[in-house]
């Protein structure tokens, strides 16, 4: 036992803490934030160092604004030296390890409101790939694919942006307000869930439970707030209205492509959005025949082979990237439409 009556951290274990803060901060991904999170609920003694190493790397920007931080002729030492340590020597390991121009920090509020590695992260979905993840507040998080979303936790906000695809947020109640920024303005909710996707020209946002508030931005820099209930979507452009929210889209999250009544050159751009190999209309004018159907995301072959089926139409295979729909020889395109 320490003198403050804490159990004695092994110095492998603040090793390990300061190897994972330098991994996440650098950009983690949603594999690196599962292990992440394996490793950190091992073991109390995790938690604690792993705090302990965000604590220090607070005081180390203090060493970045110095003139020995800016001239960067750092002596290299252990990340985290033991509790008695000075914290100077602390956090010139820290900066040692990192380097002094990696640090992110925010001020909002006060001098140094730091937000910590356990509270900042981004995720990132490659193609074809759904997954969900707790955040560190017990939300939940589920990119939809090729996604992207940073995540930054202060002590009194949480604010993610969503920079491309689409992501459903599942809010814990907490005290924080919960924000999610977008090109055109910002969602605002506490304790509900609901969808945004920024993958067409204006994102839109679904009220799944409970009620949101959208804070869209206009071309002048005005903010107006509009309230989004359970089961209403909307655009965030400057003149949307509410309408009901479609439950063909809320099935996404189960690796489905949902169509109502779809413009088929809609529905191969969903399929498309989840595969390499990409699906074709050879003629145009099949672009415009309505679609209603489920369809697994991630099998463009059985989805060209059912499209093929219900407008009498073939399949070309024969390229290894990519599935082209013509029209069957016995029928002119005008008998399509």
């Amino acid at each position: 036992m320490t003198d403050a009556g804490r159990p004695l951290i092994p110095r492998s274990v603040h090793d390990a803490a300061g190897a994972w803060l330098a991994r996440r901060q650098a950009g983690a991904n949603s594999e690196t934030e599962e292990a992440f999170l394996v490793w950190l609920h091992a073991d109390p003694r995790h938690r604690t160092a792993y705090d302990e190493a965000a604590r220090v790397w607070r005081d180390s920007e203090l060493l970045g604004d110095s003139r020995m931080g800016r001239s960067r002729n750092l002596v290299r030492a252990p990340f985290l030296m033991r509790r008695s340590t000075h914290v100077g020597a602390v956090s010139l390991g820290v900066a040692a390890i990192l380097g002094v121009g990696t640090f992110t920090m925010v001020r909002h509020v006060a001098p140094f409101d730091l937000i910590s590695s356990a509270d900042a992260a981004t995720y990132r979905t490659s193609v074809g790939e759904i997954r969900t993840i707790r955040l560190a507040d017990g939300s939940t998080l589920t990119l939809d694919t090729s996604t992207l979303v940073r995540v930054r936790f202060t002590h009194d906000r949480r604010r993610l942006e969503l920079t491309q695809g689409r992501a459903r947020f599942g809010v814990a109640q907490d005290p924080r307000s919960f924000t999610v920024a977008v090109s055109a303005g910002e969602i605002v909710a506490r304790q509900n869930v609901f969808d945004v996707s920024v993958v067409d020209a204006e994102p839109i946002v679904a009220a799944i439970e409970g009620d949101i508030a959208l804070q869209r931005v206009g071309r002048d820099g005005d903010v107006s707030t509009q309230s989004l209930a359970a089961g209403e979507a909307s655009s965030m452009g400057a003149d949307a209205t509410p309408r009901a929210r479609s439950l063909a889209d809320a099935r996404w999250v189960s690796g489905m492509v949902a169509l109502d009544k779809t413009p088929l050159g809609s529905a191969v751009a969903a399929i498309n959005r989840y595969n390499h190999r990409q699906v074709q209309l050879g003629d145009p004018g099949l672009a415009r025949l309505s679609v209603t159907g489920a369809f697994r995301a991630r099998n463009p072959e059985q989805f060209a082979q059912a499209i093929a089926t219900m407008f009498g139409l073939v399949v070309d295979a024969s390229h290894p990237d990519r599935l082209i729909l013509h029209p069957a020889r016995r029928k002119s395109p005008a008998a399509l439409k």
